[in-house]
């Protein structure tokens, strides 16, 4: 009996093992295709003849994908069951990569982007919830510390990884490489067999579905248009069809939230918020996506637009940010199990504020080392906060409502990483229109031929672009709104820290059911 008892505890062990790896390898597809599109995008515009627009839309359709359609994701994989839901989501992501890989102009590009997003949101909350339900409370924040630390090593990898697939053989291989990782999540997972749990109440909110869907991407295209401004006369105006899309899209988001409220099968259980503790993790988790995702796209697009690096170096580059986030997030995991959420996060969202900060002035003065200090202080303050609090919001909630609780939560990161991209996207083309009525005379295509020229092998061509007699100015004045940017990044990880400090409780959450939230446990730090 003690022998078989023994043999079965030792199975359990194997598959919870099984399950973490494959809903790490799950999360890391979607990891890296934030980063390594973002290091592609030049040469998929050369190779698909897509405009500055078009290239900024293969980013954003998937962010906005994401932020819209999370929430039903996590919906059905407590209708459906989890492990269902998971298999179809990562199947899905597979097969839009290879369309992606196969696309021949950019609106089957931007459609299978389209497709990953939506494939994403049947696998991230499934995902999540399948980890923190295969460990017991005491070993969560360390399953959570590897469910997102090795993606975020890939993530970290990714950029540069990307440079050299573009150089090598092409980006079209930047995404037909999820393929085999696709393969092998199935694979673990049905070795696994991870514990499944569907809710009862088969009720969907379509309704509200429609509505996060429709309202959220007016909203988000309409901030990220908000840098498009005309001259008219001595004034600028801004286009009435994007004052109409912001408008429009923050009336439906209003509606939806009050539909939320008021439904009884909500699409997003906003009650959930009425635990403090969750409110506090989702806000911190958005903010904290607005910070990294606006800013891995922004690091490698000044990489290139403004130092003038090549694609691989332009992911080299971000290396600092993301490197620390490896060496700290098993520490931060630990730190969880023992003490709880509020210390790593209060020192995560402080450190991230300082690294911001950091970056913003390196930005301005446009010197990497500076920018390198300021990565490696935002990547430390990262790992500090984003497993502790994801983990934390998990553990509060029973395992039937924890695909609910992991879309709620996703669809809030997620629509923060929308409005970072549109934050600097507004940025840069503000910085555009001044550039242009500054000098009516230097057209965008004067500037990228010059930015390419410094890029260049050619000794000849790499001594023009230098000698450029307004280079100096043009390059200035696009640092600066990235640094506007970057700033506007500290003030949400700012707001972050007050949150955290305000509505957090120190010490461990107990599972549900077994007392009143948190034990009074030692002290947290900080």
């Amino acid at each position: 009996m003690n022998t078989h008892a023994h043999g079965d505890d030792h199975g359990t062990q194997q598959r919870k093992w099984l399950v973490l790896f494959a809903m790490t390898g799950s999360l890391a597809m979607i990891f890296v295709d934030m980063t390594v599109v973002a290091i592609a995008l030049p040469s998929i515009g050369r190779s698909l003849d897509m405009g500055q627009a078009g290239q900024a839309w293969v980013v954003t359709s998937y962010l906005l994908t994401l932020a819209s359609l999370m929430a039903l994701g996590g919906r059905i994989g407590d209708l459906v069951g989890k492990v269902p839901a998971f298999i179809a989501g990562v199947a899905g992501f597979a097969g839009a990569s290879v369309l992606c890989g196969f696309a021949t102009d950019g609106t089957t590009l931007i459609l299978g982007r389209v497709l990953q997003g939506v494939s994403a949101c049947l696998m991230q909350p499934a995902s999540s919830a399948l980890v923190v339900g295969a460990f017991a409370p005491g070993e969560r924040g360390k399953a959570m510390a590897v469910y997102v630390g090795i993606p975020l090593l890939f993530m970290a990898i990714g950029p540069a990884l990307g440079g050299v697939i573009v150089q090598s053989i092409g980006w079209r291989w930047v995404f037909w490489l999820n393929v085999p990782v696709a393969a092998a999540a199935m694979v673990m997972t049905q070795v696994a067999k991870p514990r499944d749990a569907r809710t009862p109440d088969r009720r969907i909110d379509w309704t509200g579905g429609g509505m996060l869907l429709a309202g959220l991407p007016l909203f988000v295209w309409g901030l990220q248009s908000l840098g498009e401004v005309r001259d008219a006369g001595r004034a600028l105006r801004l286009d009435a069809v994007v004052l109409a899309a912001l408008g429009v899209g923050f009336a439906i988001l209003v509606a939806f939230v009050r539909r939320q409220w008021r439904s009884s099968a909500p699409l997003l259980k906003l009650h959930l918020f009425a635990d403090r503790a969750i409110f506090a993790d989702a806000f911190v988790i958005a903010c904290m996506q607005f910070a990294m995702t606006g800013l891995v796209l922004a690091g490698s697009v000044y990489a290139q637009e403004v130092l003038g690096f090549r694609p691989f170096e332009a992911g080299v580059s971000l290396l600092p940010m993301l490197a620390p986030v490896i060496l700290v997030v098993h520490v931060a995991g630990r730190w969880y199990d023992r003490a709880g959420v509020r210390g790593p996060a209060s020192w995560g969202t402080a450190l991230s504020t300082i690294g911001l900060l950091v970056q913003a002035w390196g930005v301005w003065r446009q010197q990497y080392p500076v920018m390198a200090v300021g990565m490696a202080v935002l990547g430390t303050g990262i790992a500090f906060t984003m497993s502790p609090t994801n983990t934390d919001s998990l553990s509060r909630v029973p395992h039937a409502d924890r695909g609910q609780l992991s879309g709620l939560v996703q669809t809030l990161r997620q629509v923060g990483g929308s409005l970072g991209v549109a934050l600097i996207a507004a940025c840069v083309a503000l910085a555009q229109g001044a550039l242009e009525r500054a000098h009516p005379s230097i057209s965008h295509t004067d500037f990228v031929a010059t930015r390419e020229g410094l890029r260049s092998d050619d000794a000849q061509a790499l001594e023009r672009a230098r000698n450029h007699p307004q280079l100096a100015e043009m390059r200035e004045i696009v640092a600066g709104s990235f640094a506007v940017g970057y700033v506007a990044a500290a003030i949400g990880t700012l707001c972050a820290f007050v949150v955290v400090r305000r509505m957090m409780p120190p010490g461990r959450v107990l599972p549900p059911g077994g007392g009143a939230g948190v034990t009074p446990a030692e002290p947290s730090a900080g």
